[in-house]
């Protein structure tokens, strides 16, 4: 027996905005999707300045980590990705664990993680050693979390890897959700996927470098190559393009025209070749409306410009084998926005019906390349 990723999401780099705290306690819900009986947790300290050092590392099946099974001290050097010591701890398909993670002195976490929607990842943080956080079950409320990547085992034989990449469609957590219960019902324990989600993410363009939080928002996804093609994935699943529209309109400080259409067909084109040179086929969405926070049914300097090359982009998009057309299906039937009940409220990110709506829709064609592994 191999070890395997049961749940894997990508901390991301905030060295540009870090966080220092005096002691810190966090507590972190994953769900595994892979079964096993022995554990070892994936912790990274991959863009920090100096070592990280928590004094205690448990695992448990409770929030209140009653019965907890403890890990250990661990220290990650700068630069790294740290596997920790394996324990007797048996994770289920579908079933959450929760791992706490204390450090006692003042230390600055530079590798962020974050989620909202709660089913199958949560977390909390406490400034306070002593303490174990509770985690907030509301899907309007930010939960963060550093240097935990998740949690690997060893499943009684191999699983298909599928990565789920893009911006914040994906790191909120909204579409992963819907996507994690339909794999768990279609094929529990088989499946196994890769969050590579970064808020802000583009896919052509790199983060704007002139202010926060764009400084956070990484590296264009066809520079990101190396995190999908590290592990023998199956399939890659990304949601991606809108933040290249309309982050210049949304940022006019940085200096940037809106890209043209011309060089976003490109892009995709170099996405879905440099994965297929690895063996991965490539599924994306179609891009649903971009709207700046305001009143939706009133165009804000440039949001025009934008809509009208997202429609050419759909365009060349849904012509793509290898594209689904979601977009309309999440739009309002009588103006250039999401719909009410896909809408998380900003008229720009999916609300948790938004999220399962979009996934039932991709779901179909992911499923028919699962099925044909």
């Amino acid at each position: 027996m191999e070890w395997q990723s049961a749940y894997y999401q990508v901390p991301h780099d905030f060295s540009a905005y870090p966080f220092s705290y005096p002691q810190l306690s966090q507590l972190v819900k994953v769900t595994p999707f892979l079964s096993g009986e022995t554990t070892r947790l994936m912790m990274t300290n991959h863009y920090g300045k100096a070592p990280l050092t928590f004094e205690r590392v448990a695992i448990a099946n409770q929030p209140t980590m009653a019965g907890a099974t403890e890990v250990g001290a661990v220290t990650i050097q700068p630069g790294q990705t740290l596997a920790t010591t394996p324990v007797d701890f048996q994770v289920e398909a579908g079933r959450p664990v929760y791992v706490l993670m204390v450090a006692e002195r003042p230390q600055t976490y530079y590798d962020y993680t974050c989620t909202f929607e709660p089913s199958w990842v949560n977390a909390g943080v406490a400034r306070q050693a002593g303490k174990v956080p509770r985690l907030n079950d509301r899907w309007r409320v930010r939960k963060s979390w550093f240097s935990f990547a998740g949690l690997e085992t060893q499943p009684t034989q191999p699983a298909t890897v599928v990565n789920l990449t893009g911006d914040s469609l994906v790191e909120t957590g909204m579409l992963a959700a819907g996507l994690f219960t339909l794999s768990q019902r279609d094929f529990p324990n088989s499946v196994t996927w890769r969050m590579t989600g970064i808020s802000g993410n583009r896919l052509a363009l790199a983060a704007p470098t002139n202010q926060l939080p764009e400084k956070t928002f990484g590296p264009a996804l066809v520079d990101r190559l190396a995190d999908l093609v590290t592990v023998s994935a199956k399939l890659t699943v990304a949601s991606i393009g809108g933040n290249d529209l309309l982050l210049p309109v949304d940022n006019p400080g940085g200096d940037e025209p809106i890209p043209s259409v011309e060089s976003l067909v490109q892009a995709f084109t170099n996405l879905k070749s440099g994965l297929a040179a690895h063996g991965q086929e490539l599924i994306v969405p179609t891009l649903a409306p971009l709207r700046l926070a305001g009143e939706p049914t009133l165009f804000q300097p440039g949001e025009k410009e934008v809509d009208q090359k997202r429609h050419t982009l759909n365009q060349w998009l849904g012509s793509q084998p290898w594209v689904v057309d979601t977009a309309p299906q999440l739009t309002a039937p009588h103006a250039t926005v999401l719909a009410p009940e896909n809408d998380f409220g900003d008229h720009l990110h999916l609300s948790p019906t938004g999220g399962r709506h979009l996934a039932e829709l991709l779901w179909p064609r992911i499923k028919g390349a699962l099925m044909n592994n």
